[in-house]
C-alpha cells in the first residue's frame, strides 16, 4: 500500500478574492450529475498515468503575521479525526487510506498530479491539500478543473473510490500572489453513491498553532523520478523552523505537494494534520531532493479555511 523513503477542460472561472491574504476564496460548484459524470469519465487509468507531477511554489513567501484580531480560543486549536462510519468497512480503511492521490486539469490545460488527505468535519467532505494544487497562483492564473481525489491510490487501482470536487478553496494570499507562506487548500468533495467522503474512509484530526519541533510523518505521492506516482510514500522525523516554515528532511519528488504532515501518527485510528507538502529543496539535481517545507498552521492559514469549510 505504501512505501518509506529515507530521511483538457478548460479552468473554472475565479470567484472574486479580496486582497486581504488571509480571507478564503473559492471556484464555483460543481454537483450537476451530469457534469460529475463527465468528469469521473474524463480521468481514464491512461490519463491518470500520464499526468505531470505538480507544479511547485517558486516565490520563497514569507511567514505570515496577523492583521486582524484572533479570538484566544482560535490562535491554537485541535480537532479530533475520526474512523470510517459507512460505505467502506472500517477493517478495510485505515490511517492510510485517508491520504490519497488528486488529479486535475491546471488552468493551463495540462493534466497533473498532487497528493491530500481527508480531514474530519462536520460535513464529513473535506479533503486538504496544497493552494498549488487548486489554484495556479497570481496575477493571470485561475482555478483548476476536472478535480478529483483518490484514497488510497496504488499503482493505477482505486480502492475506495474515485471522489469528485464540488468546491475548491484557497487563502487569498495564495491566489493573489502564489505566496507559499499561505500555500493551503481544501476541496470539499461530492458524495459517491449517497456516501460521504468521511465516512468512507474516515478523517484525520487538524491542529494549528502548534510549536515547531513536532515529530510528524509526511506523506505522498512522488511522481517525478525516481519514483512514478504509483505508491504511498512516507518520511518520518521531527520538524525544525527555517524562516518561519516548518521543514523536514525528505527525498519525496513532486508529486508529493499537498500531502499530509501527520502528528501523533500511530497513536490512534487517527493523527493531526500539521502541515502539508509544499516545497521541496536540491542541490544540483532536481531528483536528489533533501528536505521539504509546508506552510506554518495558524489560525490564519489552516485554520480559517477549516472553519471556512468545516459545515459544507
Amino acid at each position: 500500500m505504501f512505501a518509506v523513503v529515507s530521511g483538457g477542460s478548460p479552468a473554472l472561472a475565479e470567484a472574486g478574492a479580496s486582497a486581504d491574504p488571509v480571507d478564503n476564496s473559492s471556484s464555483p460548484t460543481l454537483a450537476v450529475q451530469s457534469d460529475v459524470a463527465a468528469v469521473l469519465a474524463y480521468w481514464t487509468p491512461e490519463r491518470m498515468a500520464a499526468a505531470l507531477p505538480a507544479e511547485p511554489p517558486e516565490k520563497s513567501g514569507t511567514a505570515p503575521l496577523s492583521l486582524k484580531r484572533v479570538a484566544p480560543e482560535n490562535e491554537a486549536r485541535i480537532v479530533d479525526g475520526v474512523e470510517p462510519r459507512g460505505g467502506v468497512p472500517m477493517t478495510l480503511a485505515d490511517v492510510n487510506t485517508m491520504s490519497g492521490r488528486v488529479f486535475y486539469t491546471n488552468d493551463q490545460g495540462q493534466n497533473r498530479s498532487c497528493s491530500g488527505s481527508t480531514v474530519n468535519s462536520n460535513g464529513k467532505r473535506v479533503v486538504f491539500t496544497a493552494g498549488h494544487c487548486v489554484h495556479g497562483g497570481g496575477a493571470g492564473r485561475g482555478w483548476f478543473s476536472n478535480w478529483i481525489f483518490v484514497p488510497g491510490y496504488n499503482s493505477g487501482t482505486t480502492p475506495y473510490g474515485v471522489w469528485t470536487a464540488y468546491q475548491l478553496w484557497a487563502k487569498n494570499g495564495w491566489i493573489n500572489s502564489a505566496d507559499r507562506a499561505y500555500d493551503v487548500a481544501a476541496a470539499v468533495m461530492n458524495p459517491l453513491n449517497g456516501v460521504r467522503i468521511v465516512d468512507a474512509v474516515g478523517g484525520q484530526g487538524i491542529k494549528w498553532g502548534a510549536p515547531y519541533g513536532a515529530y510528524i510523518y509526511q506523506f505522498g505521492y512522488p511522481a517525478d523520478p525516481p519514483y512514478n506516482g504509483s505508491l504511498l510514500y512516507y518520511c518520518y522525523g521531527t520538524t525544525w523552523n527555517e524562516s518561519g516554515f516548518p521543514t523536514i528532511s525528505c527525498n519525496m519528488t513532486g508529486g508529493a505537494s499537498g500531502g499530509p504532515w501527520l502528528e501523533s501518527y500511530g497513536q490512534q485510528f487517527w493523527a493531526y494534520l500539521y502541515s502539508v507538502n509544499s516545497w521541496m529543496f536540491w542541490n544540483p539535481d532536481p531528483t536528489k531532493v533533501y528536505k521539504w517545507q509546508g506552510p506554518y498552521f495558524s489560525y490564519d492559514t489552516a485554520g480559517s479555511l477549516f472553519d471556512t469549510v468545516k459545515d459544507m
